[in-house]
């Protein structure tokens, strides 16, 4: 049985891990995913439009179909939507309604596969094709298969909506290839259950378990020898091909400083400590360790800072219609004058005047704005 051949496989290393990079990286995320939930994000939370430029993500980034992301911009998204709109279940919601195409060239893989088992070692073992410094691992135990997922990066502070999202995107994968009719024997979460248990419990329909050490999907392993439809052996071989080769170009993760920078960023669009002390903490570094590392790489924490809230300012100032004192408080400055200095002092121009300049509005409706 095709089941059987799958156990040995995990058993021969019951560690395996498959698509997990060094914990010392920051993760990254593919472009074309994040758009199409944006896109959907939009469409039905009108209020999120531009919230990509509020962790320093424009459209132009955006718009590269080859282009990775920081990882911790992404959640940053999820984190800020979810928390302004008073939502912590918008994640689920988001992933429920995703459509698996979008996750580009893995969702052909494992729809060529053989079996649901050989679709999810795909989608395990090809998921840095679409996200890195991410374990996501496939096992099997007493008759029941694990499918979890944790991210490895400690620039990620706020996760709860991205686990929501993508156990629910796994869910209605494997809905996908067993029928409407299919469900979990049980979901663990990393975070605590809330107020909204209830929403939890009408979507997974099964055992929920919170405050676990990763998030994982539970189902009867015999689920992994159904047989899939539209199975195409030589098809799956080029597509592993294609993406084993995908993941080799973007072998390069970001480095210490870029993944400052999304940390910073993930901690301004929620409004909470940038001190220094904080970000060494959850890097894993005391604070005179972490400002080595930093000089060894020729920078100083304040200068990345401020360089990260420069370029949040302009991303917004171009993007949204946010108010300049909303955006001054966004990026923790307690007064609107003190963000116009610094933005001009790192720009060369105020932030009206770059509104004006990149947007072609009228001074005096920028002042306003």
């Amino acid at each position: 049985m095709r089941l059987r051949r799958v156990v040995r496989f995990l058993l021969r290393d019951p560690g395996v891990s498959f698509g997990s990079v060094d914990m010392s990286a920051s993760g990254t995320i593919a472009c074309g995913p994040v758009q199409q939930l944006l896109v959907a994000l939009a469409r039905s939370r009108p209020e999120s439009a531009g919230i990509n430029a509020r962790v320093g993500i424009s459209r132009a980034t955006l718009d590269d179909p080859s282009g990775m992301l920081p990882l911790a911009a992404f959640t940053s998204m999820l984190e800020a939507a979810a928390h302004e709109s008073g939502n912590r279940t918008l994640g689920i919601e988001l992933g429920r309604d995703f459509k698996l195409a979008a996750l580009g060239p893995i969702s052909d893989l494992m729809r060529t596969a053989q079996t649901v088992g050989d679709a999810l070692e795909s989608f395990s073992g090809f998921f840095a094709s679409i996200q890195t410094s991410t374990r996501t691992t496939l096992s099997v135990s007493d008759g029941i298969a694990r499918l979890s997922y944790a991210i490895e990066d400690p620039a990620i502070r706020f996760r709860e909506q991205d686990a929501g999202f993508s156990l629910a995107i796994e869910y209605s994968m494997l809905a996908g290839f067993l029928g409407p009719a299919w469900r979990a024997s049980g979901v663990e979460f990393e975070h605590a259950a809330g107020d909204d248990l209830p929403f939890y419990q009408q979507h997974f329909d099964c055992p929920l378990r919170f405050g676990r050490r990763e998030n994982a999907l539970l189902f009867q392993a015999r689920c992994l020898d159904v047989p899939l439809q539209q199975a195409d052996r030589n098809l799956h071989a080029r597509l592993r091909a294609d993406l084993a080769e995908v993941i080799q170009r973007r072998a390069t993760r970001l480095d210490l400083v870029r993944g400052i920078e999304a940390w910073i960023a993930a901690s301004l669009c929620r409004s909470v400590a940038t001190d220094i002390e904080v970000v060494a903490c959850d890097f894993g570094m005391s604070t005179r360790s972490f400002q080595r590392r930093l000089a060894d790489h020729g920078v100083n924490y304040l200068d990345i800072r401020n360089r990260v809230r420069s370029h949040i300012a302009k991303c917004m100032l171009a993007e949204t219609g946010a108010p300049v004192t909303s955006i001054a408080l966004q990026l923790g400055y307690s007064e609107t004058s003190a963000f116009s200095r610094g933005f001009k002092s790192q720009v060369g121009e105020t932030p009206v005047e770059f509104r004006k300049r990149r947007r072609g509005i009228d001074p005096a409706a920028a002042a306003a704005a």
